[in-house]
């Protein structure tokens, strides 16, 4: 049977792709390539939300063609879609597919694998595309798996590139994801992360007109066997109607993962953002109301080319008065084809300070936080084995890193931990229940 192996870089969407395009590779009866075969096929599934993410895509296609020369090396993802050609030229790409195209991976394998030339397979996005779903499938070695229910994105923010290399939002049909997730039951996955490029906006685009809070209402009449977690959701998305859904639902992980951004009123209305520091201040109190031990990420976008001192402080103090579990900080990065791709920039070590000194913020947000945690119980998704003997590793339902000793048969099972001591960047607990 040929081999073939997928690298992944970015988003949770991106992965579940990389899944569904693993899963029909099998179907036509390929096989994942073992450790230490070489793969006759590789296919890149890249990310370009920003230019690090460029790079880190051009460095691993240089490195999989001077490593497997004899491979097929096939690229597609986000960095496809937007530079179609630039990618082309790399070097040993044979074919160039965009998101659109994903779904037709095999077959254009079956036609492409004999061909010298780079083939490019990138079309554009028209506004009226439907949700596209892939089969269910498993992600081996994982206790949880990532299920999209959303794709796309129909804002129009200033710094990203992401509406136009995954088109508008679209949504899958409520009933679809019923149906799906007792096939997810079924496979013996005990936590489902829903994820989108705007989760948020989900059910906006159906007809009759859904969302997220009708959503969450339908999947809290089964009885599952799994907790759902939400991935990164946009402030405006989390409604007093949502929070009052999930904290009535038994099987819903306190966790809530938000693009803020900036704290500066000016920069916000730059970005195209349609809310205020005073509105998301008042947000995560009532996320905090509902959920007091709740884990809260932010991603925080700094240097924005708007963005002076001032600006920068307020950031830095929003995030400082926050309940914040964790920041992701990223540098601003032009995005061609962007509004504030022409705007003047600030100089490069002024944007790395100001990331840095986020960066630093949120490690001593993320310490406070599980300091926070210590004497509490929380029911912990066991994952597997940690480095010590004995021990196993799993993570809390308010996204919490855990170690604590038990057998491996306890692997793939809820139980309940009290958090004991801070080990490291991990929590140490020991479990009060057996499963």
């Amino acid at each position: 049977m040929p081999n073939f192996r997928i690298i992944t870089f970015g988003c949770k969407v991106n992965q579940c792709d990389s899944a569904g395009l693993a899963q029909m590779l099998t179907a036509r009866g390929w096989q994942g390539a073992p450790l230490g075969v070489a793969p006759d096929l590789i296919l890149i599934n890249t990310c370009t939300v920003t230019g690090r993410s460029d790079q880190q895509a051009r460095q691993a296609v240089r490195r999989v063609a001077r490593e497997h020369p004899e491979a097929s090396l096939w690229v597609t993802g986000c960095y496809a879609q937007r530079a179609p050609a630039e990618v082309a030229v790399l070097p040993g790409v044979q074919a160039v597919l965009g998101n659109r195209e994903k779904l037709r991976l095999a077959q254009l394998v079956a036609e492409t694998l004999e061909t010298t030339s780079p083939r490019l397979c990138v079309g554009g996005y028209s506004g009226g595309e439907p949700f596209h779903p892939w089969p269910v499938h498993p992600f081996p070695g994982h206790t949880r798996i990532w299920f999209k229910v959303q794709d796309g994105c129909s804002r129009q923010c200033s710094y990203c590139i992401v509406p136009r290399v995954r088109g508008r939002s679209r949504s899958m049909e409520p009933l679809k994801v019923t149906m799906a997730l007792k096939e997810v039951a079924a496979l013996g996955y005990r936590e489902v992360v829903l994820t989108g490029v705007d989760l948020g906006q989900y059910g906006q685009d159906l007809l009759p007109t859904g969302s997220l809070t009708a959503l969450v209402r339908r999947l809290k009449e089964p009885a599952w066997p799994f907790r759902v977690r939400f991935s990164s959701i946009e402030p405006e998305g989390i409604t007093p109607a949502l929070l009052k859904e999930c904290a009535a639902w038994e099987e819903f992980c306190p966790h809530f993962h938000l693009p803020l951004q900036s704290g500066a009123a000016s920069v916000l209305r730059a970005m195209g953002r349609p809310y205020n520091p005073k509105h998301f201040q008042d947000l995560v109190r009532e996320i905090n109301r509902y959920f007091p031990d709740a884990a809260l990420g932010l991603d925080i976008l700094s240097g924005f080319p708007t963005e002076t001192a001032s600006d920068f402080e307020a950031t830095r103090s929003l995030v400082e008065s926050l309940p914040v579990a964790y920041l992701h900080v990223f540098p601003f990065s032009p995005r061609p084809g962007t509004a504030a791709a022409s705007l003047p920039r600030l100089a490069v070590k002024e944007v790395q300070a100001r990331a840095r000194i986020m960066r630093q913020l949120g490690q001593r947000k993320k310490l406070e936080f599980q300091q926070r945690q210590l004497g509490k119980i929380r029911e912990v998704l066991v994952e597997g084995p940690a480095p010590q003997a004995g021990w196993l590793k799993g993570l809390s339902d308010n996204y919490l890193r855990v170690i604590f000793p038990g057998p491996l048969k306890w692997r793939n099972h809820r139980l309940m931990v009290r958090l004991e001591k801070l080990q490291g960047e991990v929590l140490a607990g020991g479990a009060v229940q057996k499963p």
